[in-house]
């Protein structure tokens, strides 16, 4: 158990594999919203991407997230990027936030001709968490309050 610094945790103070725990975490439950977004046609999402058509990443968020998660629970960042290696698939990654009452979380999701994979960047709680136990509790807390009921 360490101590949480304040009320953020990244990389930085939770290390690499317990960044892990967070990803995983955030990955199921982002589950159905991932595998709607996967089956977007990769050439709209480039084409919003080099066009800066943030709008159209909002609203493409927004329709991928309607049946399993709360409105407006999820954010484009106002990010993105799109990488080409000579007779590889692009690679899209969009930055985004989970922005909820008690806790944002800021991550980026990367497509690629193969899978959609999530990295987490940090979390910043609404107020001080005790350790890091108590911030993946509320962590987990929140993403089982994000799902819209079955």
């Amino acid at each position: 158990m360490h101590r949480a610094n304040n009320a953020f945790l990244n990389r930085d103070t939770v290390g690499e594999l317990g960044m892990l725990v967070y990803e995983r975490a955030l990955a199921e439950c982002l589950r159905p919203f991932l595998s709607e977004l996967f089956y977007t046609n990769a050439s709209v999402i480039i084409g919003y991407v080099h066009t800066h058509q943030d709008s159209n990443i909002n609203d493409l968020i927004a329709s991928s997230a309607e049946l399993s998660l709360r409105p407006d629970l999820l954010r484009y960042g106002h990010n993105a990027s799109i990488s080409f290696d000579w007779g590889e698939p692009p690679v899209v990654s969009l930055d985004m936030e989970m922005v909820h009452p008690d806790l944002t979380v800021y991550f980026r999701i990367e497509l690629d001709g193969k899978g959609i994979g999530v990295a987490v960047e940090g979390v910043v709680f609404s107020d001080q968490v005790a350790d890091t136990d108590a911030a993946l509790r509320r962590f987990q807390d929140v993403l089982q309050d994000s799902r819209l009921p079955a």
